[in-house]
């Protein structure tokens, strides 16, 4: 699954669960695998502080405790809204789908 295919989805997943434009642009990070504060300040120019209120915030909204549940959330929300996008035509399930999306 390219990046660009999950746009959509981020969008409507961040318009479920109110997340402001900079939450969504956390949460895009973290789905490209940017999940250090660090790396995600430098990315966005803010400080890792701010980046750490942010996903604090984004767990909140999601009720999550972590940046794992936060993403889990997420791929739970590709399942149950955007089965065609994963699957692509497969009839595999939808996590092996995603995940043979993905170069090891």
């Amino acid at each position: 699954m390219r990046i660009e295919t999950v746009k959509v989805p981020i969008s409507a997943f961040s318009k479920k669960y109110n997340l402001s434009p900079r939450e969504q642009d956390v949460l895009q990070l973290m789905i490209e695998r940017v999940v250090n504060a660090e790396d995600i300040s430098q990315k966005l120019g803010i400080s890792q502080n701010t980046v750490r209120i942010h996903v604090k915030n984004i767990n909140s909204k999601v009720g999550a405790r972590s940046k794992t549940e936060i993403l889990s959330a997420f791929i739970d929300f590709l399942e149950k809204h955007y089965e065609k996008i994963i699957l692509g035509g497969s009839s595999q399930a939808p996590l092996a789908a995603a995940a043979n999306q993905f170069p090891s």
